[in-house]
């Protein structure tokens, strides 16, 4: 059975740039119209915020908002899926703009930023 949903997703050199040029650099990406784009930057911030790698992320606190900010701004699920996934495996909350805009987030994310935000009650 194959899966109509799977998306491949890569980053290159580039998006490696955008992170090491930091928070504003990152932020014009996020808040830009390229869905793919953005995909791929969140799959290199990924790299970033794994303390495997032992890289460093600056203004870590800034993008860790902008990534919830991407996720109650108008994105495409995949988008929202992939920071809301990034916030659950590398931060904790509290998540106040999660919180606060929790009308504005899809049904069908919205049991996993519960989630999030519950994080450290599950604890």
């Amino acid at each position: 059975m194959s899966d109509n949903n799977a998306r491949s997703v890569f980053y290159s050199k580039s998006h490696v740039e955008i992170v090491e040029q930091g928070f504003h650099a990152i932020s014009n990406v996020l808040n830009g119209e390229d869905a793919s784009e953005k995909e791929s930057l969140l799959l290199c911030l990924d790299k970033y915020m794994d303390p495997y790698y032992g890289l460093k992320l600056p203004d870590r606190e800034k993008i860790e908002k902008l990534l919830q900010q991407v996720i109650v701004n108008q994105n495409t699920i995949g988008v929202k899926e992939d920071a809301l996934d990034l916030l659950t495996s590398y931060s904790r909350p509290p998540f106040e703009i999660l919180q606060n805009n929790l009308d504005e987030i899809e049904p069908g994310i919205l049991p996993d930023v519960l989630y999030a935000l519950n994080m450290n009650k599950n604890t």
